[in-house]
């Protein structure tokens, strides 16, 4: 039975794939309405809890190290999406609870709430692959992570600084029109460097990481003699 550790590298490395192609042709084709754009929000979420589930569930494939690494990369991930809802009950706060203006704080505390749910999530993947590859592989993780940091925090500050228009388009429905995704598809697309990145390093864990379920000691032990 393939182990569960490397059903979820197979998982966020799909995950990594479909993420980096849609941002590259977004950076290459300059087409920021397509209907994906902005995609790392609904799709990034999804594919790391659905990794992290499996993660867990093969918890007792894991040794004293792993279940120390994971634990972390549990907790680091359960922060990001804390972070996430901070930022969606902001934006739904200001856009249906509350007829008083936006104010500065709650723009830039939106954007702060993103940068901290796309770093956490990212350091995330680090965690969790980290101690399984070589030392290229470190390294490429860690190249990865210091970028998303870059863009991440532009992805914040941009956001900050439209959360007024944000606000606006939901306010008016018309999400349609693509305008709630093009303020952000441009500069989330140099994100495609750091997902090829971490595919590369997440296919050399794959490679290293057991292919099979360990077997239980209590069925390593021969019977006793007669």
């Amino acid at each position: 039975m393939v182990s569960k550790l490397r059903l979820t590298l197979a998982i966020l490395s799909l995950g990594f794939a479909i993420e980096g192609a849609i941002e590259a042709y977004t950076y290459l084709s300059r087409s920021y309405h397509l209907p994906y754009a902005a995609l790392i929000f609904i799709l990034g979420p999804f594919v790391t809890l659905a990794g992290i589930l499996v993660l867990w569930m093969g918890r007792r494939e894991w040794n004293d190290l792993l279940s120390r690494r994971f634990r972390h990369a549990h907790r680091t991930f359960g922060f990001s999406l804390l972070a996430l809802i901070v930022a969606v009950a902001l934006l739904v706060w200001c856009s249906y609870g509350s007829a008083a203006p936006i104010s500065s704080w709650m723009s830039w505390g939106f954007g702060v709430a993103v940068v901290a749910s796309l770093l956490l999530t990212f350091a995330t993947y680090v965690l969790i692959a980290l101690h399984l590859t070589g030392m290229v592989g470190k390294a490429l993780l860690l190249i990865a992570l210091g970028w998303a940091a870059v863009v991440s925090v532009w992805i914040g500050q941009v956001l900050a600084q439209d959360f007024g228009a944000i606000v606006l388009v939901l306010q008016t429905r018309t999400l349609a029109d693509g305008a709630l995704s093009t303020s952000i598809a441009g500069v989330e697309s140099y994100l495609a460097l750091t997902y090829v990145l971490l595919l590369i390093a997440y296919i050399d864990a794959f490679r290293k990481a057991p292919a099979g379920s360990p077997t239980s000691p209590s069925t390593s032990v021969a019977p006793p003699a007669a």
